[in-house]
């Protein structure tokens, strides 16, 4: 990837790259499609410069291509269905509250939106295969373009995704957990075997003191039953989800609002965490005498009170799963992991997901308060309702929390990179042999690191 470490790493103008100290060629710029090395010179007489800086870690040109064609492919398929429902409106099958452009321009218009948008995603795909070849401002056209494609995909998801999307993360948060103890017992193996002999208990006294027998089977077949509806959410999800995902992971774009978003991601990501406690602490209030939001229907149904409690806990584990962006293990898988544990986490494995579901909580989200309000008038229900269920919030704030995520991996690894170069250099300064034009090139490379340091905190 072209340009100069500074134009790369900090978006700015091309910054002069020092002389090598053996005058056989400039410092390599740094590459950003693998993890990052760091080489020493080379021992024969003919160094070719200190520490070179071969590349830094960040979602590598292979998985955004792949992000790429999955929009691109999906992004037909949108435009498909969207044509199929605008000339046939009732071959597909429609969910029982309308989506987010539904609401707001009505059902034939929307499909018709479905139809542009498809294509849109499409195209802005395409030219995104081709960005190594466009100028600076035209991949940051490129980049707004897909911005715009990511909302209008996302405003044509059929409605209704957010409750599946609850039911579904419960089953995803079991089968965690089952996972993380396998994982566990693998590496302790007494402590492991201790947590699994608890968890266990706990699961059967849950089995045996409510009605989880008839839950599981429910939340099964009623998620089968909405399969082809689910399908067609998903498809718009991952055409938007995986555009989104290619901006995010991109860290070379440093405008003004990219240095606030990095500046900030701290009290970004905790706003963002903080969105999942007022449903939590409404479910939670289920077990006390003083019930919120649907308690009095809990006291008379255990399945309800069940259902309530363990969404409760699926969005306490959402909540920890976004603050966790702002945490070690976002780089590095905890220890107690068998088999990956203390290795780097890809930045992939972070965004990708992260920006998924920032996509499908901004669409359902607003289209759970555009229906609400078009459907009932403006009471304290509907004021309570927006207020407990803040996808609305969560979703823009997770994916700005997402791109300040991917923006400190690769400022991180910029450093570490740096580290011992700046190490090397200070002691060759020392050297007695060196000649005086020599160290000062040795003391302008340190110049560099140092004035480029400060830049990036």
């Amino acid at each position: 990837m072209g340009g100069s470490f500074g134009a790369v790493a900090l978006g700015r103008g091309p910054t002069p790259s020092p002389e090598p100290l053996s005058g056989a060629g400039p410092v390599d710029p740094p590459a950003f499609d693998s993890p990052a090395r760091v080489r020493p010179n080379r021992s024969d007489g003919r160094s070719r410069g200190f520490w070179r800086i071969r590349s830094v870690p960040r979602m590598t040109y292979r998985t955004r291509c792949i992000l790429l064609l999955v929009a691109a492919v999906l992004g037909v398929a949108v435009a498909v269905l969207g044509a199929v429902t605008l000339l046939f409106p009732h071959v597909l099958p429609h969910s029982r509250t309308p989506g987010l452009a539904e609401c707001l321009i009505g059902s034939k218009p929307a499909a018709g939106l479905d139809l542009a948008a498809g294509l849109a995603a499409t195209a802005v795909a395409v030219l995104g295969l081709r960005r190594r070849a466009m100028s600076s401002a035209g991949s940051t056209t490129l980049r707004v373009a897909a911005v715009a494609v990511v909302l209008l995909v996302a405003a044509c998801t059929p409605g209704g995704v957010i409750p599946a999307s609850g039911y579904t993360f419960v089953l995803v948060v079991a089968a965690g957990i089952v996972t993380l103890l396998v994982l566990f017992v693998l590496r302790h193996r007494v402590a492991g075997t201790v947590a699994t002999i608890v968890g266990a208990g706990a699961f059967v006294l849950l089995w045996l003191m409510s009605p989880v027998s008839e839950w599981v089977p429910q939340v099964l077949a009623s998620l089968v039953a909405e399969t082809p509806l689910l399908l067609l959410s998903l498809a718009h999800l991952a055409t938007a989800g995986a555009l989104a995902a290619w901006v995010l992971g991109d860290p070379t774009a440093r405008g003004g609002l990219a240095r606030g978003v990095l500046r900030h991601r701290t009290a970004l990501t905790v706003a963002a965490a903080l969105c999942a406690l007022p449903y939590a602490i409404a479910r939670a209030s289920w077990l006390t005498p003083w019930k919120l939001l649907g308690g009095e229907l809990a006291s008379e149904a255990p399945l309800v009170l069940l259902t309530g409690l363990f969404l409760g806990a699926a969005m306490v584990a959402a909540g920890v799963l976004t603050l966790v962006l702002r945490l070690p293990w976002s780089e590095r898988f905890p220890r107690w992991m068998a088999g990956i544990g203390g290795r780097a986490v890809p930045v992939g494995l972070v965004v990708i997901p992260a920006s998924f579901v920032a996509v499908l909580f901004t669409a359902g989200g607003w289209e759970m308060v555009f229906w609400r309000i078009g459907s009932a008038p403006m009471d304290i229900t509907t004021v309570e309702l927006v207020l407990v269920l803040p996808f609305w919030l969560w979703g823009p704030l997770l994916a700005l929390a997402t791109w300040g995520y991917a923006m400190h991996r690769a400022d991180r690894a910029v450093r570490d990179a740096e580290r011992p170069n700046a190490t090397r250099l200070s002691g060759t300064i020392g050297d007695p042999g060196l000649s005086a034009a020599v160290k000062a090139r040795v003391e302008r490379e340190l110049e560099l690191i140092e004035e480029r340091e400060p830049r990036r905190r």
